[in-house]
């Protein structure tokens, strides 16, 4: 049994024609490496060059206002909660202009939703409330704001916008 093992085959006796090559089609394995590698590199160039920045953030908000409910430019519907969060010392009264920029409504204190100690104010528009539902489309909401207790001093004001989808 010893004796049926065969010699191993010398390597110069191996002739390169017999090895199979190491691409079956390598004009085809170029071609598709190319566009692989375009496809990657305009990948990279779209997501190098894509804003994805805010656009509301370029607006100046002042140091006074720290939040705004809805968001500026939200899609809310009819019967959203506007609010804003102003530095605890402040309070604030709400004017809502819609349809149109010219035709505004401002909320009377009694019914708004205050807590003094935070300076939050809010507003839900309900029966009973000069505006009963925002119309559909865009709404600008100014917050004029003032030391609390001293309704009479002009500290500033603040306006931003959101959309009314029925």
């Amino acid at each position: 049994m010893a004796g049926d093992a065969q010699p191993p085959i010398p390597r110069e006796a191996v002739n390169d024609r017999d090895k199979p090559p190491l691409f079956q089609h390598p004009g085809r394995v170029a071609i598709v490496g190319g566009v692989l590698f375009f496809i990657v590199v305009l990948i990279a160039i779209t997501i190098g060059s894509a804003d994805t920045s805010d656009l509301q953030a370029h607006e100046t908000v002042p140091k006074e206002v720290q939040a705004v409910n809805p968001p500026s430019g939200a899609i809310v519907g009819p019967d959203a909660t506007i609010s804003v969060d102003l530095r605890d010392d402040l309070a604030g009264e709400f004017t809502v202009c819609a349809p149109t920029p010219n035709d505004c409504t401002p909320i009377p204190l009694d019914q708004t939703n205050v807590i003094s100690g935070l300076g939050q104010v809010s507003f839900k528009p309900q029966e009973g409330a000069d505006i009963t539902e925002f119309p559909a489309g865009p709404v600008t909401v100014r917050v004029d704001y003032h030391l609390q207790g001293s309704p009479t001093a002009d500290v500033g004001s603040y306006s931003w916008s959101f959309t009314v989808k029925a």
